[in-house]
C-alpha cells in the first residue's frame, strides 16, 4: 500500500506499508497531525492499493455511532475505496475502546462493498488489533510503533516538505494571524500598496496588472522553491491583492500536483498569516485545495474555516466546503478544476 503518492516531477519514492505497526505510523503523516481521542480511516482504492482518502473523525457519544459509521462509509464510497484500514485513538477507559463503533463502522462499510482490513486501537503509544486475540501477535500490553516504522515516513515528509503537527489545535495555530503589532503594520503597508494598485489600473488597465499578478506569484513561489524567504510587507500585500482577481488566484492552481506544489503551499500560508482580511480568503482557499487534493480533509477543513472567517461569503471557500461535507472524492474536484482550466 503506497501511503504517500506523488504526482511531482521529482516523485518521492512510494512508502510501502507492510504492517499493523506501519499502518499506525502512516496516520499522523496523512493526516498532518497526531490525532487524539480520534477514529481515522484510512481508505485504498478498488483498483489499486493506494490511500485514496484518510479522514479522521472526533470519537461520538455512543448513541451517534451508527450516523457517524454511516457517514464514513458514504465518504469512503464516493472517494472509490474498495478497503479501509480503522485506528482508534483513545486513551480513555474501555478494553478495547469505542467497540460498537468499531462494528457499526465494519458493517455500514461491508454494506457498501468496501472490505475491512483491520481495526487497530492505539493507547499510550501502542497499538492492538481488535481481531486479534493471539497473544504472541497481539500482547495484551499493546505492541510500541518502533523506530524503523517511522523513520521512512519522516524522511519521505522531510523531502516533500511537510511538517506533522503534534494536534489539531497546533496544526490551527499555524495558520492563526499575525500578533496585533505586526497586523498594524501590514495594514498600513496594504492601504499604501492598494492605493498603488488603483492607480496602476487606471493607467495600464485590468488585464496588464493581472499579467503583473501572475508574473509576481510565478516568482514567488519559484524563489521560494530554491530557498524559503520571509517576505517583506510590501510583498505580501501585492501577491495578497493580487489573489483577489478571481482569473489570478484560478491561475495559481496550476502548481497543484507539481514539483512546486509545496512551495506554493508555503506561500499560501504566510498570505495567510499576513494578509489583511478579507484578502487572506483566496490563499487560505487556494491552501484547502491542496489539502483537499491529496486527501488530508482536515487541513483542507481548518483551511475552509480560516477563509470562511474573513469572508464568510467567500464563493470558492463556500463551494470547497459544501464538497466537503458531501464527501466529494478529491478526484471529482481536481476533474472539475481540470474541465475549468480547459475551458478557460
Amino acid at each position: 500500500m503506497s501511503a504517500i503518492p506523488t504526482s511531482r516531477t521529482n516523485p518521492a519514492p512510494a512508502i510501502r506499508l507492510r504492517s499493523p505497526g506501519q499502518i499506525v505510523a502512516a496516520v499522523p503523516y496523512l493526516v498532518g497531525f497526531h490525532p487524539c481521542e480520534s477514529v481515522v480511516a484510512v481508505g485504498l482504492g478498488s483498483q489499486a492499493p493506494q490511500v485514496c482518502l484518510t479522514m479522521r473523525v472526533d470519537l461520538p457519544p455512543p448513541d451517534c455511532s451508527g450516523e457517524l459509521a454511516q457517514l464514513i462509509a458514504a465518504h469512503l464510497q464516493n472517494a472509490g475505496s474498495g478497503g479501509v484500514f480503522l485506528v482508534v485513538f483513545s486513551e480513555g477507559p474501555g478494553e478495547p475502546p469505542c467497540p460498537d463503533l468499531v462494528e457499526a463502522i465494519q458493517e455500514s462499510s461491508r454494506a457498501l462493498g468496501i472490505e475491512v482490513k483491520d481495526a487497530l486501537w492505539v493507547r499510550g503509544g501502542r497499538w492492538r488489533s481488535y481481531r486479534c486475540q493471539t497473544p504472541a501477535c497481539c500482547p495484551p500490553e499493546g505492541t510500541p510503533v518502533e523506530p524503523d516504522e517511522v523513520s521512512e515516513l519522516a524522511a519521505a515528509s522531510a523531502w516533500l516538505g511537510d511538517v506533522v503537527h503534534a494536534s489539531r489545535e497546533d496544526l490551527e495555530r499555524s495558520l492563526r494571524p499575525v500578533g496585533l503589532f505586526v497586523r498594524a503594520s501590514l495594514d498600513r503597508t496594504f492601504e499604501w500598496v492598494s492605493r498603488q494598485l488603483i492607480a496602476e489600473l487606471s493607467e495600464r488597465g485590468w488585464n496588464a496588472v493581472a499579467a503583473g499578478s501572475r508574473a509576481l506569484l510565478r516568482a514567488a513561489v519559484e524563489s521560494r522553491a530554491e530557498v524559503s524567504l520571509e517576505l517583506k510587507a510590501a510583498e505580501v500585500a501585492r501577491l495578497a491583492l493580487g489573489l483577489a482577481d478571481v482569473a489570478v488566484r484560478d491561475d495559481a492552481l496550476m502548481w497543484v500536483g507539481t514539483d512546486l506544489e509545496h512551495a506554493a503551499e508555503s506561500l499560501w500560508v504566510e498570505l495567510v498569516r499576513k494578509a489583511t482580511p478579507p484578502y487572506d480568503a483566496p490563499p487560505a482557499t487556494l491552501l484547502a485545495v491542496h489539502a483537499y487534493l491529496r486527501g488530508n480533509g482536515a487541513y483542507a477543513r481548518i483551511a475552509l474555516d480560516r477563509a470562511l472567517a474573513s469572508d464568510p461569503d467567500y464563493s470558492f471557500a463556500v463551494l470547497l466546503t459544501e464538497g466537503l461535507d458531501r464527501g466529494v472524492p478529491p478526484k471529482a474536484l481536481r476533474a472539475a478544476l481540470a474541465l475549468s482550466a480547459e475551458a478557460a
